[in-house]
């Protein structure tokens, strides 16, 4: 049985807010988070980013998938090697503003 709480019943559903709440969820993740900061330095495979990271190639692999399927980043074949970058420079800045917005934070708390 699901519950839903009172105000989620009686909200009207809201595509943009639904694809909002799904974006962050993905960005939710520690692991894809790493990766998304590794390639802001620019592409790499795999193995490169396992090295950049210090997370297993099977765990990269997996949230690569993930991030790729979502249109978060995307690959590019060289033989029999993918390099993975990130889909478009909205996702940079994303991260760029997160950054700025908790080291701001830093600074204001101290």
């Amino acid at each position: 049985m699901t519950r839903m709480s009172y105000d989620a019943g009686i909200m009207k559903r809201n595509t943009k807010l639904d694809d909002l709440t799904s974006f962050y969820k993905l960005l939710a993740n520690e692991s894809r988070l790493a990766i998304l900061l590794a390639l802001r330095d620019g592409e790499d495979n795999v193995a490169g980013i396992c090295g950049r990271t210090g997370l297993s190639q099977t765990l990269v692999s997996h949230q690569l998938a993930t991030l790729h399927r979502n249109d978060i980043v995307r690959g590019r074949k060289d033989g029999r090697r993918t390099f993975y970058s990130l889909a478009d420079k909205h996702i940079d800045i994303i991260v760029e503003f997160a950054l700025e917005h908790l080291a701001e934070r830093e600074v204001s708390h101290e």
